[in-house]
């Protein structure tokens, strides 16, 4: 059993299947990449998985236990942390006192030591750009055994990209990593698995190998890609 269990999840708005019978299994210390087309789900799980929504049907199962009707703040004790596509910190706040804040377990020091925030430990929220931002939010999400990690790449320049990927990295040394990304070189580079998601349907699920040569992923999400 994996430390993460999603079975035959469902869940609609006003009549609009945004996840359709989705089950996946993630096993504890690897890297799972969510990708698919805008629309096909990805966020509605994450928001499923961390008690954001309420499945109209199916289980979701942390760590052995059932969190399917489990409060998001409650889901976020347990160990599972998130980032969100747009990050937010309090811009009164330095970048220390923001780790500080949100930390259950882990000592704040630490975290900021390992993942090379010492440096900017004094700056303000407002004063971060959106790297420092980034790289906030997955201390802050560090904290958690399984890290919920929504397009970290998106927006960054090329030459963060590479230092963004030395942070993920560190982490997935200790933690279990699952990550939404459309950058389908940088997915294919960290993952140990990846989950194609489609209208809220699974369409394909394995090693970065096995998805590339999955013809109805090929055909239906991937095309010509070079990958």
């Amino acid at each position: 059993m994996g430390i993460l269990e999603v079975t035959d999840v469902q869940r609609t708005f006003g009549g609009i299947v945004a996840l359709d019978s989705v089950s996946l299994s993630i096993t504890q210390g690897e890297t799972t990449v969510i990708i698919g087309a805008n629309g096909a789900g990805k966020t509605t799980l994450f928001n499923c998985i961390t008690g954001y929504h309420t499945p109209d049907e199916g289980s979701v199962v942390f760590d052995g236990a059932d969190i399917t009707q489990t409060p998001d703040y409650k889901v976020a004790r347990m160990g599972i942390r998130r980032t969100f596509q747009e990050v937010d910190v309090f811009d009164e706040l330095t970048v220390a006192e923001n780790i500080s804040l949100g930390v259950f377990r882990s000592d704040p020091r630490e975290l900021m030591e390992a993942l090379d925030l010492m440096e900017i430990n004094d700056k303000l929220g407002e004063e971060l750009t959106l790297f420092e931002r980034k790289r906030v939010a997955l201390a802050l999400a560090a904290d958690g055994k399984l890290l919920l990690l929504d397009e970290v790449f998106s927006g960054l320049d090329p030459a963060e990209k590479p230092a963004m990927l030395d942070h993920l990295n560190i982490l997935a040394e200790e933690k279990t990593l699952m990550l939404i990304e459309h950058d389908i070189e940088t997915a294919f580079d960290l993952a140990d698995n990846v989950i194609v998601l489609s209208q809220g349907r699974v369409l394909g699920q394995g090693t970065p190998e096995e998805v590339k040569n999955d013809e109805e992923v090929q055909e239906q999400y991937l095309g010509e890609m070079a990958l």
